[in-house]
């Protein structure tokens, strides 16, 4: 039984396609009856957060020590630290930096590290007795492509984050659960770019089995989903902060309860709790001397608090120097839509496309489509923009932006071709107008626009505010709350949606918005 557990058991990565079960069997195994067992158990102390049994392995001496107690110090550092232990030992200071730099949210610097693993090597391996060398080699090349698919998603580009994640899941042992939480980013990463999701969301369930990830790994899988799960409205990013809270609060490290309770707060916010009852306050005084990296979330959520232009500047100054991009993207959506300046309208721009952020995080739709008119009406031409627009929902605002393009000769062509696709794809009276008007041009946008008039002879015929009046009510507003929300009177809402479902040929308001929905996908 030594001898085939030694098989599977590497204690440079204890998540192994056995998960806790295996840790659970290795924190039970007596100390001093062979040294690959005491090494695994010390290192799965640390996955646990059992300090106590960590600290009696080491007044043992049977291991090692020099590994584990940087790893130790990094979780339980403060919350202003900003750099690795040192040590002489190259693989030593690769894994510190994973650590250290998760744990203050420097994406920038981790997204350089990430990098970096694929040209490094160590022959360490060979010469350590607890390290399986296949099982090893095998998993680092999946845990090389997901954390460089992580460092992308938060700091980098989208699309390469996106392959990045789907290659990892034909990597490493079948059964690994890094596969699972590839699979998860691979489609939130998609979602964030505008793609629809097409499939359920599977590490969360794989988390609460018995051959789940450790208590460590789960929080360091989590907290780098956890952005992208703000953008979901089925509760994962409340589930996710309660039990990465949980986790951080038996660890005893200051920094991931601070990033655990950030999300919490965020989740808080998002449900429509004020600023104090959500406990900002008191998240923004634990932030204040922390490194940037922990600060950029406790800080975009005060700017979304006040709205102030100033707090949202103030936002982005630390997303950047973080490598935060995602923050930085939500930070200039906000500020676009709120105080549209040339500075924050230029780099928003740039982000958008260059990234591929397509929804930003913590910023609503109205807003996000308010950044996207206030780049197409600052002169900003490009299909991020036409895409941004499209995605909010609001067809008056996507029709203003795709024109803009349309009429500017000097607008990139694909960018033109993507609004006038996109006025196909709206459907309403007065897009179907433009789109006939514009299909009688004798240009390739001319070519494009007849080749969607023909295909798309079976539309909705909505105007542009029974379109908005069903898209409300498919996010489960009343007649009442949506006349609030456009200042109207409910006895128009009701006529909006009494025409709608006629033109539909639906029975009620949800085969409505139904219909409405599957006609734009």
């Amino acid at each position: 039984m030594r001898d085939q557990l030694a098989t599977v058991m590497d204690a440079v990565s204890t998540d192994g396609v056995y998960g806790r079960q295996l840790l659970q069997l290795v924190m039970r195994l007596p100390l001093g009856v062979y040294p690959v067992f005491d090494r695994y158990r010390a290192a799965v102390a640390i996955d646990h957060g059992d300090w106590d049994d960590l600290q009696r392995c080491l007044e043992r001496g049977l291991v090692e020590e020099a590994e584990l107690v940087g790893v130790r110090d990094i979780v339980l550092a403060p919350l202003d630290r900003i750099d690795p232990p040192q040590t002489a030992t190259p693989h030593h200071a690769v894994l510190f930096a994973a650590y250290e730099y998760q744990y203050q949210r420097a994406v920038g610097r981790y997204r350089h590290w990430a990098q970096r693993l694929f040209s490094f090597h160590t022959d360490a391996i060979w010469s350590r007795h607890d390290v399986a060398p296949g099982r090893h080699l095998r998993y680092r090349r999946l845990h090389d492509a997901v954390a460089l698919s992580f460092g992308e998603a938060h700091g980098g580009r989208l699309p390469v984050a996106q392959t990045l994640a789907r290659d990892a899941q034909n990597l490493g042992d079948p059964g690994e659960p890094m596969h699972e939480v590839a699979h998860d980013l691979e489609e939130l990463v998609g979602f964030a770019m505008g793609i629809p999701r097409s499939a359920e969301l599977t590490f969360s369930r794989r988390t609460a089995s018995p051959i789940g990830p450790s208590p460590l790994g789960s929080w360091e899988a989590m907290t780098h989903l956890q952005p992208f799960y703000a953008l979901l409205d089925d509760g994962s990013l409340e589930e996710s902060a309660r039990l990465t809270q949980q986790i951080a609060v038996r660890f005893g490290s200051p920094r991931s309860q601070l990033q655990s309770q950030s999300w919490r707060v965020a989740a808080e916010l998002i449900s429509g709790k004020s600023s104090v009852e959500a406990g900002l306050p008191a998240l923004l005084a634990k932030a204040k001397n922390a490194s940037p990296g922990l600060k950029t979330l406790p800080l975009l959520l005060l700017a979304r608090s006040t709205r102030e232009p100033q707090d949202f500047r103030n936002a982005e100054v630390v997303a950047r120097a973080a490598g935060s991009v995602w923050a930085q993207v939500s930070a200039l959506t906000w500020l676009v839509a709120v105080d549209p300046q040339p500075v924050s309208v230029r780099w928003l721009h740039r982000l958008l496309e260059t990234t591929g952020w397509r929804r930003p995080i913590l910023v609503p739709a109205t807003i996000t489509t308010d950044a996207a008119l206030g780049l197409a009406a600052a002169g900003k031409r490009g299909i991020s923009i036409v895409e941004v627009a499209a995605l909010g929902d609001r067809a008056n605002v996507t029709v203003e932006v795709a024109m803009r393009h349309i009429d500017d000769a000097e607008a990139p062509r694909p960018a033109r071709v993507a609004a006038v696709e996109a006025l196909g794809k709206l459907g309403t009276t007065h897009s179907r107008e433009i789109l006939h008007r514009v299909s009688r041009r004798t240009d390739d946008l001319g070519a494009v626009a007849r080749r969607i008039v023909t295909s798309r002879t079976a539309g909705t015929t909505l105007s542009e505010r029974e379109l908005e009046v069903v898209d409300l009510a498919r996010h489960g507003l009343t007649n009442r709350a949506i006349a609030e929300h456009l200042s109207l009177s409910p006895h128009t809402i009701a006529r909006h949606l009494s025409n709608a479902r006629v033109k539909l040929g639906a029975s009620n308001r949800a085969e409505a918005a139904a219909k409405l929905e599957g006609m734009k996908v």
